[in-house]
């Protein structure tokens, strides 16, 4: 087995989901969602290197170098028609591995759901912090993105053991630039928080002009880890997304939610 992914095999599933997580997280993120995903859909969730199994590698510190090698482990692995769900990092890292597959000549996915996160053509306006000393950088990661739990921030030997990858994630963030290329013939599901800034409409319309193809937008009650809390409804307007799409809906599947 790879050690890229942690899955939920369903040989007879009709359509794979590969989830990529946000920064400073790993692939038990979209543990729980085993249980609300239908019978025709395969969760595959990304272990990225440096987190959870496999804390002994080095991180990948750009999200070019995140897609390029997802973008290889991937290939061998669409055998079934597949969407991409990421959330903040992960949804540069979703668009970022979609130009990767085409330029490869690789199967496109049938939908990106691209959660939390401003269109990529649009700059980063925050100073950066990833160079800041530890104490600062805690500090700055908790009031950007409130997305360090208290009781992580209470065990110093938790935090020493994961500010190595929250550095190197929120560095691949920082130092993210946008190439052009031409828009991509796949779906785009924005998702996102009421009040996460990330998704002002300005930020929304920049998306938009990323793809040649449907493009559709979800809030949910919260901020930019709304999925935390709306984790239900997040997975129940997934399914329903994807149920949506023409090649999704072959064969009688079932939009519900389990």
């Amino acid at each position: 087995m790879s050690s890229w992914f942690l899955c939920h095999t369903r040989p007879a599933a009709r359509l794979k989901l590969f989830c990529v997580p946000h920064a400073g997280r790993g692939a038990s993120l979209y543990m729980p969602w085993r249980t609300l995903l239908p019978d025709w859909i395969e969760l595959s969730a990304v272990q990225l290197p440096g987190r959870e199994g496999r804390l002994k590698e080095a991180p990948l510190k750009s999200i070019s170098a995140m897609a390029d090698a997802m973008a290889r482990e991937m290939e061998h692995r669409l055998d079934r028609p597949y969407v991409m769900f990421g959330h903040s990092m992960g949804a540069l890292v979703c668009f970022e591995i979609t130009r990767s597959m085409r330029q490869r000549g690789l199967p496109l996915p049938k939908a990106l759901v691209l959660s939390g996160r401003r269109a990529p053509t649009i700059p980063e306006e925050a100073p950066p912090i990833h160079n800041l000393p530890d104490a600062d950088f805690v500090a700055a990661m908790s009031a950007r993105y409130n997305g360090i739990p208290q009781i992580i921030l209470d065990q110093p030997d938790m935090m020493r053991m994961l500010l190595p990858i929250m550095r190197s994630d929120i560095e691949a963030i920082e130092t993210y630039r946008y190439r052009s290329e031409e828009p991509l013939a796949v779906p785009f599901f924005v998702y996102g928080g009421h009040e996460d800034p990330q998704l002002a409409p300005s930020n929304v319309t920049g998306w938009a002009l990323l793809t040649s193809g449907r493009f559709e937008q979800r809030l949910f009650p919260g901020g930019h880890f709304y999925l935390q809390d709306e984790r239900d409804t997040l997975v129940e307007a997934l399914v329903k997304d994807v149920a949506s799409l023409s090649l999704a809906c072959e064969g009688n599947v079932s939009a519900g939610v389990r």
